[in-house]
């Protein structure tokens, strides 16, 4: 069984077993014809509701193809926010050492003296996560229940000094997309329409209330506290504070196809080989972005993750020059230059809840290592 064989039975396997509904396998290079398995439906559950209350519907939803949409949750970061900033920074517009204040003069210091790069790294200081989608529930009107949860974010104290330690953090990211916005004057949305997915032919979009997908997309969570009547997320974003911000943010909110997270990790990869790319990348942007730690003793780079040690959901076989990035529901993209290959997984692994946690940790490297070259293989190559 060659290695895409092996891959697609472990993603086959693990879908029949009830992670999530539906999961879709993509291996691309630079160049050449690409590989990819869609497996599964957009929904195992869903319920009717009726006059006199809610009654199981027995649906299992349509099979999924290539270009079926999954929620990409924080691949949101680097398809959106990391891509659109490297554009900026390439055409002049913005700079990594710019301060934060500079763009967003609302912002006070310390927050205001940051300069982007320990945002892009994840190493300026700010905590994780907060819960902006319930501490501004109370605000029915979208436009000050959106300014609310910026005020809230500007006022967010730092939890370390910058630059001493690195703290995967989406509020950093939410930031960054306001950065975007405001050096680049459009919404972040409009932005990623016009500047990424035109160029590369991408169908990925932001997830804007009432928004009509023109293809299916698969079913989220089913979460108590924006899912009342017991029916799945579907077509709506499923991070809290994104949905907060109207389906539009720095760190969550895209979603898009298997074929869409290809096309963009091939311009990458490009880049990153020094080729001519569809989004005009600069070699040594992508290397630097890719190779650039603003923190000690961390894996983040600018924009990016690489493979922890001994473990890594890029599996034990990554190539050394590996980076990519993962999103909460069950999505996953890792690539390499030297071994000139991508490796993407998108699943619904949150669906119908995000309790289930081991199968995805399984997979994910299972995968990775089914694929990557092997050490003779790599020797041939390279011959």
């Amino acid at each position: 069984m060659n290695g895409f064989a092996a891959a697609s039975h472990k993603v086959r396997e693990a879908v029949a077993d009830g992670m999530g509904s539906a999961a879709a396998l993509g291996v691309i290079g630079s160049a050449g014809p690409w590989s990819g398995l869609a497996v599964g439906r957009t929904s195992r559950i869903a319920e009717r509701i009726t006059a006199v209350g809610r009654a199981p519907l027995d649906w299992p939803g349509t099979p999924i193809d290539l270009d079926t949409h999954f929620d990409l949750a924080s691949l949101t970061k680097p398809l959106a926010t990391s891509t659109l900033l490297a554009l900026a920074v390439a055409q002049g517009l913005v700079q990594l050492d710019d301060p934060l204040g500079r763009y967003l003069p609302d912002a006070a210091p310390p927050l205001a003296d940051l300069p982007l790069r320990l945002l892009l790294g994840h190493g300026s200081g700010l905590p994780a996560w907060h819960d902006f989608f319930a501490s501004t529930a109370a605000l029915a009107n979208p436009h000050l229940r959106a300014a609310a949860v910026r005020r809230q974010l500007l006022a967010t104290p730092l939890q370390a000094p910058p630059g001493t330690q690195a703290v995967y953090s989406d509020l950093g990211f939410m930031l960054l997309g306001w950065v975007l916005e405001a050096a680049l004057r459009a919404p972040l949305d409009q932005l990623f329409a016009e500047r990424v997915a035109a160029p590369l032919g991408l169908s990925a979009r932001f997830a804007r209330p009432g928004t009509v997908w023109a293809k299916p997309v698969v079913r989220t969570e089913v979460w108590a506290p924006r899912c009342p009547q017991g029916v799945p997320l579907h077509g709506q974003v499923h991070d809290d504070n994104c949905a907060a911000l109207e389906g539009v943010a720095g760190h969550a909110g895209l979603f898009g196809s298997l074929r869409d997270v290809a096309l963009w990790a091939r311009a990458w990869l490009r880049g990153s080989r020094g080729q001519s790319n569809a989004l005009g990348l600069p070699s040594g942007l992508v290397r630097a972005w890719t190779s650039t730690a603003v923190a000690p003793n961390t894996t983040w780079r600018l924009g990016f993750d690489t493979p922890s040690k001994p473990t890594s959901t890029a599996g034990q076989r990554a190539p050394a020059d590996t980076f990519g990035h993962l999103g909460f529901t069950g999505t996953s993209v890792w690539l390499s230059p030297s071994a000139d290959k991508a490796i993407i997984l998108l699943t619904n692994r949150v669906h119908p809840s995000r309790e289930a946690l081991t199968a995805i940790r399984t997979l994910r490297p299972a995968v990775a290592d089914a694929l990557w070259p092997t050490e003779c293989e790599d020797t041939v190559k390279h011959a």
